[in-house]
């Protein structure tokens, strides 16, 4: 299991995906005593889906779909920030955008790079098949 680059991969994706709903997005304060956290719970679905595909290297073709989920995941959650950053500064409040709103595109990064490598090995797979 741990052999396959993709167990790396997905586990970056986990690790990343954990500490998102601990970590402030961003901080919109509206006066001096008044601020408001974004902070992203939903990236943790994305968290649980990493490592449930971590656990399907038996299966290939399961784990290549769950990794296209986590895909769709990593891309929700951007809309999510993007939505509670426009929605809660609306009220006249400046904007600090914190460094863990690069952690999901990192993660759609990494994400990615395990897809190719399952594919690399599935086509593997194939080709030996054809020399048996």
């Amino acid at each position: 299991m741990i052999q396959r680059i993709q167990t790396v991969y997905l586990l970056l994706v986990f690790g990343l995906m954990l500490t998102m709903p601990f970590l402030p997005v961003a901080t919109i304060k509206i006066s001096e005593i008044l601020s408001f956290d974004v902070k992203l719970w939903e990236t943790l679905l994305a968290a649980l889906a990493a490592l449930a595909a971590i656990f399907l290297y038996r299966n290939r073709k399961v784990q290549l779909i769950v990794c296209f989920a986590i895909l769709e995941l990593l891309l929700l959650s951007y809309v999510f920030i993007f939505f509670d950053i426009w929605v809660n500064s609306q009220e006249n409040g400046w904007l600090v955008i914190k460094a863990p709103v690069v952690f999901p595109f990192f993660a759609i990064v990494l994400d990615l790079l395990a897809i190719g490598a399952i594919r690399k090995d599935e086509k593997l797979v194939h080709a030996a098949d054809r020399l048996r």
